[in-house]
């Protein structure tokens, strides 16, 4: 089929940047044609993406073709059905929050949207864009679950990390390349700072660190985020007394993206602990990337940590009302945070919970999601459109 990918340039930091990084070359591997609108990251000219053979880097699969954002609308919405009609596709993937694109705009589609959910109840906007979907894709099994209960019929396509590349390495080794304390306990946060409702959970995240940090004065915190975000970082720390136990990055290279998959990998196997108290999530990489690399997690006992979390520990809370959504999502307690760092603290070390996260993780390696979901997912998306009279087109862009 020729696809057409409406998401974010495969080298930015978001995490539909690194799904679409991770998930369009094996499509093409797969002998789909695709092109992707990225709605950030890239302005100005289209660009070319050489996708590489997995069994021979040195040969081309294909070529997909970027289109940079164009109009006024940050989304794109204004050039989308311009594009997709430009294009000439036979389906339309949206790897994004699905309810930002309006049915005035998919019914003139083949509308597959891959998607995560994060409310519970499904929130009426989502639905609502849902309507002239003919094959819509959820992160989570949690999700597709919400969706069925809802009256969509949705299919579980989960997101992946590569597994050859988040790997173990030894603790100490990745300390001593990041320069972190060698003997500290390391609690690691990995999330975006850029939502003022702080659904992250940097607020209660602080708060249990300091807490746990009055028994255990070894311990330290690496915040890896925008700090000039949506959230006062800085300020966080100061309120909470923990501004000397907190670990600063480069703020420049996280800004511009210099930290690559290496550098994540080797900021996992550093960490004791990868820290997760957001109120919600749609898909939770960082949770599996931090457990393909051993370390194991504390996360939100919600959403989608049930199917996630391999070795570790959940964080409970209550429900909380979702501004705008006009949904739920959680709020951990913070004594919960530091009660699950506590736990974590205890297992420091434990060779064979760092086994047990690996092991889990590993299922959802890229190639093996490729094959196992999306090769399954696309030929029925392709006998959907054959069986509604559409035609399979090989047009140049």
């Amino acid at each position: 089929m020729r696809i057409f990918w409406y998401s974010t340039a495969p080298w930015g930091g978001s995490s539909y940047s690194v799904l679409t990084q991770r998930t369009v070359p094996d499509i093409v591997r797969m002998g789909h044609e695709v092109i992707v609108y990225a709605w950030y990251g890239l302005q100005g000219a289209a660009q070319r993406w050489p996708i590489r053979k997995r069994e021979n880097p040195n040969e081309k699969a294909g070529v997909v073709t970027i289109l940079p954002h164009c109009g006024s609308n940050p989304y794109g919405i204004d050039t989308a059905l311009a594009y997709y009609n430009a294009a000439k596709p036979d389906i339309l993937i949206t790897n994004m929050d699905v309810w930002v694109f309006p049915p005035q705009i998919s019914q003139h589609t083949k509308f597959c949207p891959w998607l995560p959910v994060d409310h519970d109840p499904i929130p009426k906007p989502v639905l609502d864009a849902l309507q002239p979907a003919i094959y819509p894709m959820c992160y989570s099994q949690w999700g597709t679950a919400l969706l069925k209960d809802a009256g969509v019929d949705a299919h579980y396509v989960p997101c992946s990390a590569d597994a050859a590349v988040y790997k173990p390495i030894s603790q100490q080794e990745a300390r001593e390349k990041l320069g972190m304390p060698k003997d500290g306990f390391i609690v690691t946060m990995v999330a975006a700072n850029k939502d003022p409702s702080d659904r992250k959970g940097f607020g209660e995240a602080f708060a249990g660190f300091a807490k746990f940090l009055e028994k255990h004065e070894d311990a330290y915190l690496y915040p890896h985020t925008n700090w000039g975000g949506a959230l006062n970082i800085a300020a966080l720390g100061e309120r909470n007394g923990i501004s000397k136990r907190i670990i600063h990055h480069d703020q420049l290279a996280y800004l511009s993206g210099a930290f690559d998959d290496k550098y994540m990998m080797t900021v996992y196997n550093a960490s004791d602990v990868l820290l997760n108290p957001a109120k919600s999530e749609g898909f939770g990489l960082p949770i599996l990337e931090a457990q393909m690399c051993g370390c194991p997690v504390a996360a939100s006992d919600y959403s989608t940590t049930d199917e996630l979390l391999f070795a570790g520990w959940k964080i409970p809370g209550q429900r909380h009302w979702s501004l705008g959504a006009d949904s739920f999502r959680m709020l951990v307690s913070i004594d919960a945070v530091a009660d699950a760092l506590e736990a974590a603290y205890a297992e420091r070390g434990n060779e064979l919970l760092r086994k047990q996260a690996r092991k889990g993780a590993i299922n959802y390696d890229t190639q093996v999601v490729a094959d196992k979901y999306w090769r399954p997912a696309l030929a029925e998306i392709e006998d959907i459109v054959l069986g509604q009279g559409g035609e399979l087109k090989m047009v140049t862009f």
